[in-house]
């Protein structure tokens, strides 16, 4: 079950839970690569974790970034997908379809392009692990385009660990989890929700980044592990 040596491409790795699980898997000794759309930040990733992985710039929404993304990696033993996307939150009544539709095209529609891109050059016994969200397995107000996104990835992956067998297919639900992804609410905003929601959880905190990079480690490496949902949550799900 080492990860050492083997290749592994993390495509939304350049920050939060992608990079996270990067920084991860490079000290489990694999040879990682890390794909984003920006950059400059793909570049400050790849200094943080000393340079022992390798950055290329690509974009999951355009097939030919993405064929270009494989031809230069060459070959897989395994897919982390963890592009964030454009969310589309707010109340249902006011969540535009053009809204829905970006979100849908930058994660739903990201994944099953980078995953069919990938296929060519992935190890036909590897795997792949994909990351969605809490909103498609707990009901939230203001969350009903992130259900609609996550809740279709959940069940595309898990029709494809039967259909691409033996090719492992699982997917990580994280809770609410302290990434960049908030950094634009006002702090004093941003501390009270993460205090709010780290009382009503029974681990007493909010997740972190390298909460969710261990289960992707975990399932990259359990060779019996396929058609997992794995819920990495502080217990958010559990009965009252």
């Amino acid at each position: 079950m080492s990860l050492a040596q083997q290749r592994i491409l993390i495509i939304g790795g350049s920050s939060g839970m992608g990079l996270a699980s990067a920084q991860q898997l490079v000290r489990a000794g694999a040879d990682v690569f890390i794909a984003g759309r920006d950059a400059a930040r793909l570049q400050a990733a790849v200094q943080s974790l000393g340079g022992k992985a390798a950055g290329i710039a690509a974009d999951c929404t355009d097939p030919k970034s993405l064929a270009a993304l494989m031809a230069r990696v060459g070959r897989l033993d395994h897919l982390v997908l963890a592009a964030g996307g454009t969310a589309a939150w707010g109340p249902f009544a006011h969540t535009t379809p053009e809204a829905l539709r970006r979100a849908f095209d930058t994660k739903l529609l990201g994944y099953w392009q980078s995953l069919q891109a990938a296929l060519p050059i992935l190890r036909k016994d590897g795997s792949v692990v994909m990351l969605t969200g809490a909103a498609s397995r707990v009901a939230m107000n203001g969350t009903a385009g992130l259900a609609a996104i996550n809740g279709g990835i959940t069940q595309m992956a898990q029709t494809l660990a039967r259909e691409l067998a033996p090719l492992r297919v699982n997917v990580i639900s994280p809770g609410l989890v302290d990434t960049p992804a908030y950094d634009g609410m006002p702090a004093e905003a941003k501390a009270g929700m993460f205090a709010g929601a780290a009382k009503s959880l029974p681990v007493g905190r909010v997740g972190r980044s390298e909460d969710i990079a261990a289960a992707v480690e975990l399932l990259l490496a359990n060779t019996f592990a396929t058609g997992v949902l794995l819920d990495i949550d502080g217990g958010a799900r559990m009965p009252l």
